[in-house]
């Protein structure tokens, strides 16, 4: 039985990339700094932690911290999210039945993620998720960002503060290679399914094409 599931957000339960994109790239215009220059110098960084990113892609550009302050960066880019997300964000296809599932084979369905906890909440109460979410460890519940294990390590022990559980009896979902690799270090069983190509090659016990598909993972796990 699936005594917890830990779901990745942004790429595995909503399509967000275009709504950071664009709000990435209108806080680097305030500071006279061209995103899509940066995003070229740099490549992609899918699962890292956002401070992580504006800080590599403003340090690309050769601008400094006095120029451009990490933390004004991270406000400005989260008002422009905010303002962006209901016109650019949707639940991926299959999105409230997988979380469904969790639950309804008596699991805990739990959202973790290297999105602060403000932008977790934000997607949790505009599609009304909170009933089948029981908590969230966000990218500011932590010290370390994937594909360090914290996040997992946290959500595991809070899980363990509702439940008795098991690594061996949860399961992680994740669309990038740092996230599956920060799952494995912490030991918990991982379902991969990607949405671009990954950074590196890495080796997730379970590998779906859609999320579509999870509910059925779910219930082979569960033994049901």
């Amino acid at each position: 039985m699936l005594s917890g599931v830990f779901f990745d957000l942004d790429e595995t339960l909503i399509d967000a990339d275009g709504c950071h994109r664009e709000a990435s790239r209108r806080a680097f215009a305030a500071f006279g700094m061209d995103w899509d220059e940066a995003l070229s110098r740099t490549g992609p960084f899918f699962g890292r932690r956002m401070r992580e990113i504006l800080e590599a892609r403003r340090n690309a550009l050769g601008v400094d911290e006095l120029a451009a302050p990490v933390e004004e960066l991270l406000v400005l880019r989260a008002e422009h999210y905010v303002n962006l997300f209901p016109a650019g964000v949707c639940l991926l296809p299959g999105a409230p039945e997988a979380l469904a599932s969790v639950r309804d084979h008596g699991g805990v369905a739990a959202i973790v993620s290297s999105s602060a906890r403000a932008t977790i909440a934000l997607t949790v109460e505009h599609y009304g998720l909170s009933r089948l979410v029981s908590f969230v460890v966000g990218g500011d519940d932590v010290s370390r960002g994937k594909p360090d294990p914290e996040c997992y390590e946290t959500a595991y022990l809070r899980l363990q503060s509702l439940r008795s559980a098991v690594k061996r009896d949860c399961l992680v979902l994740e669309d990038s290679s740092v996230g599956v690799t920060a799952a494995r270090s912490a030991e918990i069983p991982v379902c991969l399914i990607p949405r671009y190509p990954l950074a590196e090659p890495v080796h997730p016990e379970y590998t779906l094409a859609s999320l579509e598909e999870f509910p059925g993972l779910v219930a082979r796990l569960s033994g049901r």
